[in-house]
């Protein structure tokens, strides 16, 4: 399968090693508006063909896939226009702005022959099955907190007021939906909808997040994850219970070394990543597309929407309102 990027981030190009690892797909080209830093990015990867559309990108009938990283608010129309033209999309998270976009984009897979994958990290880490696997031994849960905090060069240029995607609600930026959006899977794939969602936002100039505390309510316990591009962080994931907990050191995109602790007696598992956290999924969406597992697409499409749910409902408790949100394309 040939597949091609749009973007050319860092994270563009940690996607396409991880990618090429799985030995499953070719690097093809580069969609960019800089035409030179296309030529630069497939000359690193061995890519042949630059596009500066996805336009040109969906017309090209020797394209499988196409993995899209540009800002966020470009996710949603660029991955129609790719499912549109009949080609398996990884939009990169968030792959939407609210959940009408996630709601189109689901409705458009049940005809398109394009399969769609948002391109997150944690569901498919072998640490999450692990902490899965032992979750009963805790007991009844009380608390779940998740911790992701990395400070960005880019916000001491948001600091002179410097227009940046990334920190821009006419982008869908934010560091809710920028490293809150970690915390949020990793909670929702484990204890699925809550039944409350308070979203608490330290805001800048322009109205948009750079970090917060979100308090995910159930009947039974609570999840608070926090985040935050302006600070830095130990960054540890602790679940609570009654007998025990159970603690994950990193962010959740990493989920290192898990720390189980039940009535006194301690377990620890060194889990068996890959050095590029982002192959683990990689190699589930091209297994999935090599068997059109179109079950398989739907059950994650699902748990993207009810993440897509909970992130707005969050953004909107904090007052944050998406240029996307008055958008109906």
């Amino acid at each position: 399968m040939n597949f091609v990027v749009v973007g050319t981030s860092w994270i563009t190009n940690q996607f396409i090693s991880a990618a090429l690892e799985t030995r499953q797909v070719r690097f093809l080209g580069t969609v960019s508006r800089s035409h030179e830093k296309a030529i630069h990015l497939n000359k690193r990867f061995g890519g042949e063909r630059t596009y500066l559309t996805i336009e040109e990108a969906c017309a090209d009938p020797d394209i499988d896939i196409i993995y899209i990283a540009s800002p966020n608010a470009l996710h949603y129309p660029q991955t129609k226009k790719a499912l549109i033209a009949g080609k398996h999309v990884i939009s990169e998270k968030p792959m939407v702005s609210n959940v009408r976009e996630i709601d189109d984009l689901i409705e458009m897979c049940k005809t398109s022959k394009g399969m769609l994958f948002e391109a997150i990290v944690p569901i498919h880490l072998p640490g999450l099955e692990i902490i899965r696997q032992h979750l009963s031994m805790l007991g009844d849960l009380k608390i779940i907190c998740t911790e992701f905090s990395h400070y960005s060069h880019q916000y001491s240029q948001y600091l002179q007021k410097e227009e940046l995607n990334i920190l821009s609600t006419e982008y869908s930026g934010g560091a809710l939906y920028d490293l809150g959006v970690y915390n949020v899977y990793f909670t929702v794939s484990l204890f699925h909808m809550p039944t409350q969602i308070r979203y608490t936002a330290n805001s800048g100039h322009n109205g948009i997040d750079h970090s917060g505390v979100l308090i995910m309510q159930y009947p039974d316990k609570f999840a608070i994850g926090v985040h935050g591009m302006d600070s830095h962080g130990e960054n540890r994931n602790l679940i609570q219970g009654e007998k025990g907990y159970i603690k994950a050191t990193g962010a959740v995109n990493i989920l290192k070394d898990i720390e189980i602790v039940v009535d006194g007696e301690k377990f620890v598992f060194t889990v068996p990543n890959y050095s590029n956290p982002m192959r683990h999924e990689a190699e589930a969406f091209f297994s999935c597309i090599a068997r059109n597992d179109r079950e398989a697409m739907n059950e994650w499409l699902m748990l993207a929407k009810d993440v897509a749910t909970v992130m707005e409902t969050a953004r909107k408790d904090a007052g944050i309102v998406f240029a996307a949100d008055n958008r109906h394309d």
